[in-house]
């Protein structure tokens, strides 16, 4: 099957909160029972070295952009102060160290609210962003939503909002040149809620997701896109 990507496109990989809360023993009871995807960990770990070697190795516009929690309540494991240091970037997440990586950091689930984000985005012209991290159906799921939403990686070519009249008829069209927004869904992982098992969280929020929100695809066919475009 063909790669469902295009990394002609100036892209993004957009990592949201791979912090060591949600994997210390200490504190991963804090978000549930169970955790879905035990692959999680090595096929972020996998997708984040490939989209690094290929930044340096290809001529393609790549950009790697890490979010982060910072919770305002003081009994979160994502609380600055909470002893066990749960806010820390997991061992195999952790930003370059050259600062090439731009970091924002949040209070909240959507990676676009009090965040330079969008503005980031916008500003690079970047037309594409590949999603993951934790959890699918909290932080991921509202970015990606929002991301649809307000059009991050879009081309408008007509200025102004739409318009509409009273009945809802639209006074005015605006053209849009869509871009991608595509959500690895074996690179993300959540946990048990309610008496629901945390597989089955994970895969309704994920189909909640697909075509409507994002694209959905696995690790594999966005590391093969990747290999594709290093130099030998």
């Amino acid at each position: 099957m063909a790669p469902t990507i295009d990394l002609s496109l100036p892209t993004a990989l957009i990592l949201i909160d791979n912090q060591s809360a949600f994997t210390n023993p200490s504190t991963v009871s804090h978000w549930g029972a169970s955790r879905s995807n035990p692959h999680y960990e090595a096929n972020l770990q996998s997708l984040l070295s490939t989209f690094r070697d290929a930044g340096v190795s290809s001529s393609f516009p790549l950009e790697v952009i890490h979010v982060f929690h910072s919770s305002d309540s003081s009994s979160s494991p994502l609380h600055p102060s909470h002893p066990a240091g749960g806010i820390r970037p997991l061992d195999f997440a952790v930003p370059a160290a050259d600062g090439s990586e731009p970091v924002f950091w949040k209070n909240v689930n959507s990676s676009f609210i009090g965040t330079g984000l969008e503005a980031h985005l916008r500003q690079k012209g970047i037309r594409q962003i590949i999603v993951a991290g934790l959890t699918t159906d909290h932080c991921v799921s509202t970015t990606v939503r929002m991301a649809a939403n307000l059009g991050v990686v879009d081309r408008f070519l007509d200025e102004g909002p739409v318009r509409f009249r009273p009945d809802g008829t639209r006074e005015n069209e605006v053209r849009v040149e869509k871009g991608r927004i595509i959500l690895v869904s074996d690179a993300t992982a959540t946990y048990s809620k309610g008496n629901f098992d945390a597989e089955t969280v994970h895969k309704v929020t994920v189909a909640s997701l697909d075509g409507e929100f994002a694209d959905v695809i696995g690790t594999e066919e966005v590391v093969e896109a990747l290999k594709g475009i290093m130099k030998p």
